[in-house]
């Protein structure tokens, strides 16, 4: 039986110790609560396809998420199209209006860093 070498040894022990000492990832959703004061659409090939601004900053709540804005997924890659640019059309309600939203994000789910926006809600 033939033992490992010294340098195989010290690879083991090496990659053992980044395994235990690297710290998880954990995925997290929030809601924010604020206005809209900005919207846009892109090619889709960009942020999702369309995103919004928020008074709340969403990278407050969760750290991985970009600085201020949010995307619909209008391009179809977490939601349905038809579903982001439904969410889009309640942020441009929000906006025209002077009416603050509940916008639920998932940090798992990314745009070009941006956190996608699951849900708004337009409040009175």
């Amino acid at each position: 039986m033939r033992f490992p070498s010294h340098a195989m040894k010290l690879f083991v022990i090496g990659i053992a110790g980044l395994t235990a000492s690297a710290s998880p990832v954990w995925s997290a959703q929030a809601v924010l609560t604020g206005t809209v004061e900005r919207v846009l659409t892109t090619d889709g090939r960009n942020f999702g396809g369309c995103m919004a601004f928020l008074s709340a900053n969403p990278q407050n709540a969760l750290p991985r998420c970009a600085w201020g804005w949010v995307s619909f997924s209008c391009s179809g890659d977490y939601t349905q199209p038809a579903f982001g640019f439904r969410m889009l059309d309640q942020a441009q309600l929000a906006l025209a209006g002077g009416k603050f939203v509940q916008v639920h994000i998932d940090d798992t789910r990314l745009h070009d860093g941006y956190c996608f926006a699951y849900r708004i809600d337009v409040i009175r």
